[in-house]
């Protein structure tokens, strides 16, 4: 018998303490299957404005690389090794024209290697704000060559696309932001789902 003030159930030996509660048996047990990672990744890929931009990134890239190359040619059979601002800048130009084309190379075939290390190290590129912000810095590059580029044209050229390419990822980004959630970066050779399922805008 237990003792004054003291409930029933503090005491083990009586057998009026209440039952344990069961989870009610609601009847379905139909839980939402998870959404496959490669599903959710080809979703960008159905949407033909994302896909234009990135084959004319990869355009500008080549563009730009081809710029770098040419102007570190013409450097080298003028023989003018007084200023070395134009070497400088051309190749930091194939340096940069050769991570974006790498990046939207992994866009469209998975690369999990290349992929850990330009994520780690170039994270802002796998957003459409930081890519469209890293082409409109890269091509300040074509700007600093100026009238002392070797190559006019494709110098104004490469800079006009860059700069307009950039441009276009920020607009999409302030101006279209149903088609900048489409947008998703390469996720190949992440630890977990959770990372891969991140959209960086």
């Amino acid at each position: 018998m237990s003792n004054y003030d003291e409930p029933t159930w503090v005491n083990p030996a009586t057998n009026d303490a209440p039952a344990t509660t069961e989870e009610a048996d609601t009847g379905g047990h139909v839980t939402a299957p998870p959404t496959p990672i490669e599903d959710y990744k080809r979703e960008s890929k159905k949407s033909l404005p994302l896909m234009v931009m990135s084959i004319l990134n990869i355009g500008s890239a080549a563009m730009m690389a081809a710029l770098g190359v040419l102007t570190l040619v013409e450097v080298n059979k003028s023989g003018s090794v007084n200023n070395l601002s134009e070497p400088f800048l051309a190749s930091y130009m194939c340096m940069f024209a050769l991570l974006l084309g790498l990046y939207e190379l992994m866009w469209w075939m998975p690369t999990p290697n290349i992929n850990r290390v330009i994520r780690k190290n170039f994270g802002f590129l796998y957003g459409l704000l930081g890519k469209g912000f890293y082409l409109i810095f890269v091509a300040c590059l074509c700007v600093g060559l100026g009238t002392d580029a070797r190559i006019k044209v494709l110098n104004y050229s490469t800079g006009g696309c860059w700069i307009a390419m950039g441009l276009v990822h920020v607009f999409i980004v302030c101006f279209r932001p149903e088609l900048a959630v489409q947008y998703h970066a390469p996720t190949a050779g992440l630890s977990s789902p959770s990372d891969q399922l991140t959209n960086v805008v």
